[in-house]
């Protein structure tokens, strides 16, 4: 709170097993650490997966905006998340490891 950061908690149930890419869930996309969906061939570090899911939970039940404005994306170390499911990669100086991830919200304009 003393940083302006918010935490929320988002039901990780499926996330690991979950491809972010096209939404298919099977417990044989994900083995240890490696996620490859059996749908669509996209291939990421389960954790990974998890967190971009994740951010997209977070992104869609908000949505409604009842506070202010809607959350736009979600910064994950690596690059940006949107509501849609596209993603930008981040340039090589701000790309940190990790999957921690922040939002920003829309105000108007």
């Amino acid at each position: 709170e003393e940083y302006g950061i918010t935490v929320e908690q988002v039901a990780p149930e499926n996330t690991s097993r979950r491809c972010s890419e096209c939404g298919f869930t099977h417990p044989d996309n994900r083995e240890d650490e490696d996620f490859e969906c059996l749908k669509c061939g996209y291939e990421n570090h389960a954790d990974y997966n998890a967190a971009k899911n994740i951010g997209l939970r977070y992104l869609r039940r908000n949505q409604t905006g009842g506070d202010g404005g809607a959350p736009l994306g979600v910064r994950l170390n690596s690059g940006t998340l949107n509501v849609n499911g596209g993603y930008s990669p981040a340039d090589d100086e701000s790309a940190r490891t990790g999957v921690h991830a922040e939002s920003h919200r829309f105000s108007g304009g």
